[in-house]
């Protein structure tokens, strides 16, 4: 088994901080697009997408890292 398939702690600390950040982005994307001004993160209807994505892209990152960064087929 290569290093790959089983990283190593520190290294889904690592994807976890990279997925939430991809999360992060992606859900304050969405609280963003609406009309009218964009609320702040911390508005109780704009957090939960905003965080939460980030936990869940976090997690999907660390846990499944081999998935979540696909290297490209083209090379």
């Amino acid at each position: 088994m290569s290093d790959d398939e089983h990283p190593s702690p520190a290294r889904r600390a690592f994807y976890f901080v990279l997925g939430a950040l991809v999360g992060g982005v992606i859900g304050y994307g969405f609280v963003a697009s609406g009309p009218g001004p964009a609320p702040s993160v911390f508005d109780p209807v704009a957090a939960p997408w905003v965080f939460g994505l980030a936990a869940v892209c976090g997690a999907l990152a660390a846990l499944s890292p081999s998935g979540f960064w696909r290297r490209s087929r083209y090379r």
